[in-house]
Formats: C-alpha cells, sequence, structure tokens
C-alpha cells in the first residue's frame, strides 16, 4: 500500500471518535452497567447499535490517498503490527483492546484496523517530514491518553481527585502540543512563501530577458521549419511521377 501526505487537517477535527471507544469497553463492563444504569422512567438503549466511533484519531496534517480508514480488513498481520504500535506508544490501551476483544471481537476488529491505519499513516509522515511526524505523534499519544482518563474518572470515582489532576496537566500537555504543531505548519507556509516570493521576484527582475529568450526561440523554430520545407511549394506535384 502506498501512502501520501496531502490534504492536511487538524488531529483534534475528529479525536472525540476515539472517545467511543472507551466507552464502549465501559458501557460493556459490569461495573460500567451499573453506573450507567438508565433512570427510570427513561428508555434504555440497551440493544441499540453501537456507535461507529472505535477508531483511532486522525493523525495531524494526513490523509491517505487510494486507501480509506474503512477500506483496511482485519488480518492477524495487521493486528499483530496494530498491536506493536499501541504497545510502544500507549500501552495502557492494550488491556481496553483486550477487553473489547472479549466482550464485542468485532468493534475489536474494526478498531484494530484503525490503529493499523494510524500507524501506517505515522511511518508515511515520517518518511516525508520526520519533525512533522513527531509532532504527530506525540499529539496522538496525548489525545488518547486523554479519553483513557476520562474513562477511568467515570469508573473509578474513588479516584476522582488524582485522576482529573492528571487529566488536566495531559489537556495542558494537549494543547501546548496543538500550539507547536501550529507554530511549525505556521513556519513550514512561511517557507514556502519565502521560496514563491523569490521565485516571483526572479521572474519579475528578469522580465525582458524572458521574453527575448522566448521570441528568440520562436523564431528558431519558425526558420529551422522554413528551411526543411520543399522549395517552391506553390507549385504543384506530378500526380503521374510524384515531381514538380
Amino acid at each position: 500500500m502506498m501512502f501520501h501526505a496531502s490534504d492536511r487537517y487538524s488531529l483534534a477535527a475528529r479525536c472525540g471518535v476515539l472517545a467511543g471507544l472507551f466507552l464502549t469497553v465501559l458501557a460493556a463492563s459490569p461495573a460500567g452497567h451499573a453506573q450507567q444504569r438508565p433512570p427510570q422512567g427513561r428508555p434504555s438503549n440497551r440493544g441499540a447499535t453501537p456507535p461507529r466511533e472505535l477508531e483511532s484519531p486522525p493523525v495531524a496534517g494526513i490523509r491517505v490517498q487510494g486507501i480509506s480508514r474503512r477500506s483496511v480488513t482485519f488480518t492477524p498481520e495487521r493486528e499483530a503490527a496494530a498491536l506493536t504500535f499501541v504497545r510502544n506508544n500507549r500501552p495502557e490501551l492494550l488491556s481496553v483492546l483486550e477487553n473489547l476483544n472479549g466482550s464485542r471481537p468485532d468493534e475489536y476488529q474494526r478498531a484494530i484496523c484503525d490503529f493499523f491505519w494510524t500507524s501506517e499513516t505515522l511511518a508515511a509522515i515520517r518518511q516525508d517530514d520526520p519533525k512533522r511526524h513527531d509532532l504527530a505523534l506525540r499529539t496522538w499519544r496525548l489525545e488518547t491518553y486523554s479519553h483513557l482518563l476520562t474513562s477511568q474518572l467515570a469508573r473509578r470515582p474513588a479516584d476522582a481527585e488524582r485522576l482529573r489532576a492528571e487529566l488536566e496537566q495531559t489537556v495542558q500537555q494537549l494543547v501546548d502540543a496543538q500550539i507547536d504543531t501550529s507554530a511549525y505548519e505556521v513556519k513550514r507556509l512561511e517557507a514556502q512563501l519565502r521560496r514563491a516570493q523569490d521565485r516571483h521576484q526572479r521572474l519579475a527582475g528578469r522580465r525582458p530577458e524572458l521574453i527575448l529568450e522566448r521570441m528568440t526561440a520562436l523564431t528558431q523554430a519558425i526558420e529551422q521549419a522554413d528551411s526543411t520545407s520543399p522549395k517552391n511549394p506553390s507549385q504543384p506535384m506530378s500526380p503521374v511521377t510524384g515531381v514538380k
């Protein structure tokens, strides 16, 4: 599969989809059912189709051409690659995935496909721009951890004070990472603008020379065409002998 960097968009734009992974696992756990029991008088959502939000957050500034997140199919090889990626970058998710695999295998496979897609996308970014890769991975790690802490807050009220403090610190780091990513993008665009301005100035400064060069090339092409054309083109050719 070939991955290309293009059509930049923000990681935070769809980061909320990962929350569905933790909330689904939370709802599937016994503790989760106990804490999320619907109040009397209100209809329960039991039996409803789970949200299609079990995917890894999109990576900052990247879109994969030729393959969509939904087109990635589950295979044992991709599962191994996705779990290695999670183990190396956010090992706290392994238990979440394990619980999901036991309770909802279909959702587990979809989450694995999304993590595999993310790992391949980050690898493509690293080849294209290592600095941008580091920022994207840093943002992804903080974003996923913020959702993990949020789900833990819902399940462990006894640890609420500690978890909330850790969540606030993580969110601060996440915002800093987004600011750093934005600053890097500004520098990249400024460098691109400077190159465009330099090219414009070179073209504008050489305007008379460029006009002369183009006219000379066109004139030479006309002269060359004249020199290779038959003499006396107005004299008809004999249909019998082929001689004028």
